[in-house]
């Protein structure tokens, strides 16, 4: 009796996983399953395993989740199961799972309606995106247009646009990028996707990418709206990347107190969410506004604490990019302490292959050498120039502006003028 107790325990908890998997993955709270025949509170002791589901009951659920009801049990697969997949294939992607996502995705070719044929495709390109494979997604988002247009589905290509904003922003297209998200956020405002989840991550998307290129007083009242949405629902993460935008913005307008308050505030989300590579860059971006503000000492405990916690999850990167904002800060009061800093910080930036912390790391060894030796000071802002075009666009005005202004320090005003409009130019490109 013992023995079959357990193992209808274990088949019930098991059920209820599934339940919450598939849920999940469509986005549908417990409220929203059980209605109109349940209560929540039944759906959530099914999926905590504290009660077995009746066959009405996984019925209902399974027809609220698209699935048939041995899908839920565990059964032999049935002719549903590919829309099963496609749900636990969205879960993936959006529980940041892309590469497990991938083959799933690829495995659906065939099986599925129309419908989840074109859903197939965009979370594919999402999945890509994410992987950093942009280059994989354009052709995806291509197919997934076209039959976006056949089936007349126009809620689906506006959010065909928004994968295809985010292409584009990681091949550095930003200005296309712009455009697409404000065509996202003018059919939200318009009703053509109702959505507030997805109206909030579009226009915290946009008020990035304006403050990314410099463009924070667009950026500001973008900011606002999306605030005001934040409230509708529980997207945490979507609320720390936009709070850290909000932070650059203010930044970029000279409130570092703002600057500060609101890396702050994501810093807290990511660390409710236990985002620990996203505590760790949130860290390194707010020692720099403590350093402006004069809090050294702050300073340097937040990229102490940031360097340990990407060194505990071995995320090199982010440690290559804490190295060179530590040197950064200590050149301000130190140069030889500066220099010795940016160069190992230059050393391990290379072996892991970190482009923005190798560009930043020459950059400042180009300023510190630039009143002692002028000439191997440009063969290095030359050689951060030429990375940059190669791999680091965004980073071109940046290494002007800072040029222009290590020019002028050491008295070569006419070189500063020609690369200020260096930097001007850079932007219009």
């Amino acid at each position: 009796m013992a023995i079959g107790n357990a193992i209808r325990s274990a088949m019930t908890a098991d059920v209820g996983a599934r339940i919450r998997s598939l849920r999940t993955a469509r986005g549908l709270t417990q409220a929203q399953l059980a209605e109109p025949q349940y209560t929540k509170a039944y759906i959530s002791m099914l999926e905590s395993g504290r009660t077995r589901a009746s066959m009405k009951a996984l019925e209902h659920i399974a027809g609220r989740l698209g699935v048939q009801p041995s899908d839920l049990l565990g059964g032999s697969p049935s002719p549903a199961a590919p829309q099963y997949d496609l749900l636990e294939a969205k879960r993936l992607v959006e529980q940041g799972q892309s590469a497990e996502a991938i083959p799933l995705l690829d495995a659906l070719e065939e099986g599925l309606t129309p419908a989840d044929q074109l859903v197939r495709l965009r979370y594919l390109a999402i999945a890509h995106d994410a992987m950093g494979e942009a280059k994989q997604a354009f052709p995806l988002l291509e197919r997934a247009q076209r039959m976006a247009e056949l089936l007349n589905d126009a809620a689906e290509q506006i959010r065909i646009k928004a994968v295809l904003a985010s292409a584009y922003a990681r091949t550095y297209a930003y200005e296309d990028a712009i455009r697409l998200l404000r065509e996202c956020v003018q059919a939200c405002d318009e009703g053509v996707v109702s959505d507030p989840t997805f109206h909030f991550r579009r226009l915290s998307d946009l008020a990035v990418h304006l403050t990314n290129q410099r463009r924070p007083k667009e950026a500001m009242p973008i900011f606002e709206r999306a605030i005001e949405l934040a409230d509708q629902f529980s997207d945490r993460r979507s609320l720390g990347t936009m709070y850290a935008g909000l932070a650059k913005a203010h930044h970029l307008q000279g409130d570092v107190e703002l600057a500060i308050r609101n890396n702050q505030r994501s810093l807290q989300v990511y660390e409710e969410l236990s985002a620990l590579d996203q505590v760790a860059c949130t860290l390194d971006n707010i020692a720099v506004q403590y350093a402006e503000y004069g809090n050294r000492e702050r300073a340097r405990e937040s990229l102490a604490r940031g360097a340990k916690i990407a060194e505990e999850i071995k995320r090199d990167t982010t440690l290559a990019s804490i190295k060179t904002t530590a040197a950064e800060i200590e050149a301000k009061a130190d140069a030889d302490e500066g220099m010795t800093l940016a160069q190992d910080a230059l050393k391990f930036a290379k072996k892991v292959d970190q482009i923005d912390a190798q560009i930043r790391s020459m950059v400042l060894i180009g300023e510190l050498k630039m009143r002692t030796n002028g000439t191997a000071a440009r063969k290095l802002f030359q050689e951060a120039r030429q990375l940059a075009e190669e791999r680091a666009p965004h980073l071109l005005r940046m290494i002007f502006d800072r040029w222009s202004h290590a020019a002028e320090a050491s008295g070569d005003s006419e070189e500063a003028l020609r690369l200020a409009r260096r930097a001007l130019e850079s932007v219009k490109a």
